[in-house]
């Protein structure tokens, strides 16, 4: 079976961890992809985890691709621009050549990824994981506020940007297929990396508020049991159940936890108490009772026992083997063309060029400047909090018309209705009369959407949303696996009144297994993924990163799974089923780490911010209250120049990494002191100007004076229909031709039902009134 990509011939330039991730997902699902190495091999192939001269980056970024030696002589460039001219899609870092490609290869898209842009006031910066990571605010949020912010683990912002990359390579393309043009393309980590963040900067923006780190509360909780640890969030409404399930019944009645305000101030003392009734218990057997309460819980899984343990990737068929490598499953299940891994990770100048035959391409008229490239088609999502509205915004962000449907009895969780105050969420005028269509949450993600309200559970209501279906390209869903066959929206139903329909649905843990059914929020993705359990402090827990880390990881596989679709039914006219399990397509963002504890059978422990390739590495407080700079000594030259600018010539003589890091508390220790009189952004821009991975760990509000997201077009001026003047956030996805846009502010509840319904479903004025007068069509939450 051809993969949905089949006849698309790629070049992959880039030598990054971004680019290459973006082409393992085009040679995933039927792209050909060729690699173009140097004499002696790119970078990647020597990165980061090695294991007996094996790079398992290289491994986990490179499956099924080939690789094509070129060195820079003439011989090799003109045979590197004559590959060009074959091409369809090329992925580039920001040395290559861009104006000879383009020359050469004028109808193909050309995609940069960079780590700061190749124009803007950082495009020299240095960066690294904790850079980004800081400076996209996510830092911040992350760790004890009682401690230094923590930057996570692995290389995920630079995963983030291939995800973001694959996406707009697949944007050009589907504008190719219908317009005839190729186009260029460019994706930053550091603003893939600010996408990924949770809205702290639109919170900013919207009333000026920074949420200090040691007063952050959320209901998580990490249990620690006798074989693993157990992480859960507690819903309000669900205090009495779990009380019940774990037999704490007569404690349920204490002040200090039975309300949920209290409970978040007595936080500790609460999570104490169910730590003393779990700790003899089996992990999964508390899982199981949590689970059962219907409590969002995850198993805190290591690396190893994601395979050795874990019965729910076991049942799934997740672990593969390609040449007798392990590798992961794919990131998303396609139902009409799934992945077919080609081969492994090519030996080093195993291609001599493109074997496969070629998409055609027709040759017609450009569309009117500022077309987005999914412009005239309609989604339909049934969608909350960020994941699936994430993916959703990526969508209507390319041009298409997305429909966000909700109910006044189910509303989208992100309105915060029935849920603790927050004033951080609203704007500084407080939370008005309509509470719900004022939260920055939901704002920040549902920009360029109309708003259908209906009651589902009514059959005039259903009938409705089946005419509005009929008329439908895709549809989008993060619920739990099942959710829209019980709607009666499932594929096969509505494959009967739209054959080519394109149906995604985003379960956390897919729609097969013994946990299909659980329901899930971001942390407990990152504790289910192995993540959590790389991050943390010492000796310490598990530690998630910021409130809700992997949603956005779902939201672009979601979105990058549709244009995938898009391409096949563009190609062939055939639509499909989609399935994207968000934990799975999280675990490749660790992948290489994951392989690489899988072959030695060691996992990686918490270190706080400190890595083996660094020293220093880590956030040091600067100049201000709960002020901090990260700072990365990433080679033995950054080092001296460190050195240099704090004016301490006596550590030069720690040359070597080897030296660096037996002296590491000393060095650590010198920089805090430095740093300590430092304004973090002054000493950032001076460290990178020496050449040093340095950033100001960013708050919501750095984010929002961000002279590098500014330059970027970042921030949209838009008019919200209760709030009036604000600001919406942007996404990293550049495309010269057929750019993304935010064009108008996020939907009030119902704003555009009558609309919708008179317009699409067509219904008349007296079937409009009958299903008001139902009460199918609310606009205030009940």
């Amino acid at each position: 079976m051809a993969g949905a990509l089949a006849g698309i011939r790629v070049l992959d330039l880039s030598d990054s961890i971004a680019g290459q991730f973006c082409t393992r997902m085009l040679a995933d699902y039927g792209a050909e992809v060729l690699l173009v190495e140097p004499p002696g091999g790119g970078v990647i192939r020597r990165a980061r985890p090695v294991v007996e001269g094996k790079s398992f980056a290289f491994l986990h970024l490179n499956t099924g691709k080939g690789s094509v030696v070129l060195d820079a002589a003439p011989a090799g460039r003109a045979r590197l621009l004559a590959l060009a001219a074959e091409a369809d899609a090329i992925v580039i870092g920001p040395e290559a050549d861009r104006v000879a490609l383009e020359a050469a290869a004028p109808g193909a898209v050309i995609c940069t990824v960079s780590p700061f842009g190749t124009d803007g006031p950082w495009r020299d910066w240095t960066g690294c994981e904790m850079v980004f990571q800081a400076v996209a605010g996510l830092m911040h949020a992350s760790g004890d506020g009682r401690r230094e912010p923590l930057y996570g683990c692995g290389d995920r912002a630079s995963y983030g940007a291939g995800a973001s990359a694959y996406i707009a390579v697949l944007a050009g393309l589907f504008a190719r297929g219908r317009w005839g043009m190729g186009q260029a393309a460019s994706v930053d980590i550091a603003a893939a990396a600010a996408c990924m963040a949770n809205p702290f900067v639109t919170q900013f923006l919207y009333n000026g508020m920074v949420e200090p780190r040691a007063t952050r509360k959320q209901p998580l909780g990490l249990l620690r049991c006798r074989d693993g640890w157990v992480g859960f969030w507690l819903h309000v409404h669900l205090y009495a159940p779990v009380m019940a399930a774990l037999g704490l019944g007569d404690a349920a009645e204490d002040p200090r936890f039975k309300a949920a305000k209290a409970r978040l101030e007595n936080w500790d003392a609460f999570v104490a108490l169910l730590q003393e009734r779990v700790a003899e218990q089996a992990a999964d057997d508390v899982l199981a009772t949590l689970q059962s309460a219907r409590v969002v819980a995850a198993r805190c899984y290591s690396l190893t026992q994601l395979r050795d343990t874990c019965a729910h990737l076991e049942v799934r068929g997740f672990w593969e083997s390609v040449d007798g490598q392990t590798i992961l499953g794919p990131q998303f299940r396609m139902g009409a063309t799934p992945r077919e891994v080609q081969g492994g990770a090519p030996a080093l100048g195993s291609a001599t060029g493109f074997s496969g035959a070629r998409r055609a391409v027709p040759a017609l008229a450009p569309p009117p400047a500022g077309t987005g490239p999914l412009s005239g088609l309609r989604v339909v999502e049934f969608t909350t909090a960020w994941a699936g509205p994430m993916a959703g915004r990526i969508l209507a962000w390319l041009g298409a018309e997305v429909i966000h449907v909700e109910s006044a009895s189910r509303t989208d969780s992100w309105r915060m209705v029935g849920q603790v105050f927050n004033p951080t969420r609203f704007p500084g005028d407080g939370a008005g009369e309509r509470p719900w269509d004022r939260c920055a949450l939901f704002n920040s993600q549902n920009a360029n959407k109309l708003s259908l309200s209906l009651e589902l559970k009514q059959p005039d209501a259903k009938a409705a949303m089946l005419r509005i279906l009929a008329q439908t390209d895709v549809v989008l869903c993060n619920f739990t696996a099942g959710t829209l066959d019980r709607m009666g929206f499932g594929h096969a139903a509505l494959k009967a009144i739209r054959p080519d329909i394109i149906v995604a649905e985003m379960p956390a843990f897919g729609s097969s297994g013994p946990l299909s059914h659980a329901t899930a929020i971001g942390p407990s993705m990152e504790m289910a993924a192995g993540m959590a359990g790389m991050i943390g402090y010492p000796g310490g827990r598990p530690t998630v990163t910021g409130p809700t880390y992997p949603d956005p990881i779902g939201a672009l596989h979601g979105a990058g799974a549709v244009l995938t679709a898009l391409l096949h039914r563009q190609h062939t006219g055939q639509g499909q089923h989609i399935e994207v399990p968000q934990v799975e397509g999280a675990m490749h963002y660790i992948g290489e780490h994951i392989l690489a504890a899988l072959a030695t059978g060691e996992n990686p422990m918490p270190r706080g911010n400190r890595v083996d390739w660094a020293v220093p590495h880590d956030a040091f407080p600067a100049q201000g209250e709960d002020q901090w700079i990260a700072i990365a000594a990433t080679t033995d030259a950054a080092w001296q120049a460190l050195c240099g600018a704090m004016g301490r010539a006596d550590l030069a003589r720690f040359a070597t990494l080897d030296q660096r890091r037996v002296h590491e508390d000393e060095i650590a220790a010198a920089v805090a002191g430095w740093a300590a009189t430092q304004d973090k952004h002054a000493a950032a821009a001076l460290l990178q100007s020496l050449g040093v991975a340095a950033a100001a760990v960013h708050d919501g509000g750095d984010g929002a004076r961000s002279p590098y997201l500014a330059a970027r077009g970042w921030f949209t001026e838009l008019v919200h229909g209760d709030i009036g003047p604000t600001v919406q956030e942007g996404l990293p996805m550049a495309l010269s031709r057929t750019p993304g846009s935010n064009r108008f502010a996020a939907p009030c509840l119902g704003a555009h039902t009558h609309a919708i319904l008179r317009e699409i479903a067509g219904l008349d004025d007296a079937a409009i009134a009958a299903l008001d007068a139902a009460g199918a069509t609310g606009a205030v939450p009940k």
